[in-house]
């Protein structure tokens, strides 16, 4: 048996369109193309991308992040205060003896 050898066009597009459509044995059957060959280039092409090139984050989305944190930590800090304050006060009215 003769191994068929397909185009680096083909495999591209039978992957593009394989995202596209709803029923892949529909398409591979266009192709003329097993299934799980479609499938296997799937794969091949996740593996393969090139990664996308990062964008710089902005100044300013970083400060809010920074922001938001540290924002985060104050309100926690301040919810235990609160209890804190909250237990004392009992316990101060009980050991004055008044």
């Amino acid at each position: 048996m003769k191994k068929r050898v397909y185009s680096k066009e083909l495999k591209e597009q039978a992957v593009r369109l394989s995202y596209q459509r709803d029923n892949i044995k529909e398409l591979a059957d266009e192709l003329g193309i097993a299934v799980q060959r479609i499938y296997k280039w799937r794969r091949a092409s996740k593996t393969t991308a090139s990664p996308k090139p990062e964008k710089p984050i902005p100044e300013d989305t970083i400060e809010v992040k920074r922001l938001r944190k540290a924002l985060k930590e104050k309100e926690l800090e301040l919810e235990i205060l609160k209890k804190a304050v909250h237990i004392f006060s009992k316990s101060d009215g009980k050991s004055t003896g008044l």
